[in-house]
This record gives structure tokens, sequence and C-alpha cells, in this order.
């Protein structure tokens, strides 16, 4: 399943600032600085390339499905996105000297601010191979089809049991009616009446086929 963890860049971004602010306290090696400070250029684009295809609909066996931390992902690359940017020009003004460094620090900001306007919903459901994965950030559930007994989908959990009667949660979901049947005719579309799918509060299922 392809990674789509939404903290890893900005993880990664902050980690390289402090990295670099560590480096240019060595004059040995503050040449490295300039290669570290572009690191993130590519992770950044393949992320907004990823959300443009999903948003194309050039991932057809992925569906998009709403969290509880979808609020605050769509606002956090803009203001990343503005701090680095004003960081970076700020800087640029009063110190010349390190324009590589700043500038590619104005121009991950723009990458940022730009991401946001690609925002798509953080959960996902991915058929591959004949498995289903669940997945809200860690929080991540892979099962083959045959193995699944149920599904049953809730607005903020969705609850995979397999024919061993084990339950494998996925938390802090914020779905709504019109996600309910997004998820079903998903599922169905990809694998047919073979899983049970329960949808709350509506209590309405899809009868598992013999």
């Amino acid at each position: 399943m392809k990674k789509r963890k939404t903290y890893l860049s900005y993880i990664l971004v902050i980690g390289i600032v402090l990295i670099v602010n560590f480096i240019d306290k060595v004059e040995f090696f503050k040449p490295v600085k300039y290669y570290i400070a572009v690191i993130w250029f590519p992770i950044i684009i393949w992320e907004i390339i990823e959300k443009i295809n999903y948003r194309n609909g050039k991932e057809p066996n992925i569906l998009r499905i709403r969290t509880n931390n979808d609020d605050y992902n769509r606002v956090f690359p803009f203001i990343f996105g503005t701090i680095l940017i004003l960081t970076g020009y700020f800087a640029l003004n009063n110190d010349e000297s390190e324009k590589i460094l700043l500038y590619s620090i104005i121009i991950t900001g723009i990458l940022y601010f730009f991401s946001g306007f690609m925002f798509v919903p953080t959960g996902i459901i991915e058929y591959k191979k004949q498995k289903l994965s669940f997945a809200n950030g860690n929080n991540k559930h892979t099962i083959e089809i045959d193995k699944i007994d149920s599904i049953e989908l809730k607005s903020s959990d969705i609850i995979v049991t397999d024919i061993n009667q084990k339950a494998h949660y996925v938390h802090f979901m914020n779905l709504i009616e019109s996600d309910y049947q997004k998820i079903s005719e998903f599922l169905n579309n990809r694998i047919g009446n073979k899983i049970e799918i329960k949808n709350y509060p509506q209590q309405s299922t899809v009868v598992k086929s013999k």
C-alpha cells in the first residue's frame, strides 16, 4: 500500500532545518547544507502529484475518506507554508550570504501553500491484489478479501471483522451519510457483494452473496 503519512514531510522539513542549523556551526560541513536543503523538494512534489492524480480519478482502486484530523490537515499547509515563506523572505533581506538555503526555504513554503489547495481526505481504503487496506495515519490494517466476514461503517470507526470473528478497528474517522454510500459502492464495484457491509446509523446491510 502506498504510504501517505501526512506528517512525514512536515517532520522531515523541521528535521532538515535542525540538521542544517547544526551543520552551519561546523565549518567543515557547511557546503553540505546546500544539498540537504533541497532534499525535501521531491517528497513534497510527489505528494502534490499523488493528490492531483487522485482528484483526477487516476487512482481508481483508492478511496479517500474523512477523518477527525482533516480540518487540521486542510489548514496546516497554508500556515506552515506561510511561515516558511515569510521566514525565508525576511532572512534573505537581512542576510544575502545564504541565498541558496533561503531560496530553498521560500520555494518549500510555496510548495506547501500550493499543496493546501490540493487537499484530499486523509483516510484511505485501497483494493490491491485481492486485499483490502484500511488506514488512518499509522492505524492501518490489510486483510485478504477471502478472510473478511463483514465491515461495519460508523461515524468514528471502521470495524473489519475477519472469518475468525477478530475485529480490526480503524479509529478517529469522521464519516457522514454520503461516505457510507461511497464506501459501499467502492467495495461493491471492486469485489462484488462478497462481504456484508453494515452502515450506521441506518443499520442497512448489503447481504453477502453465497
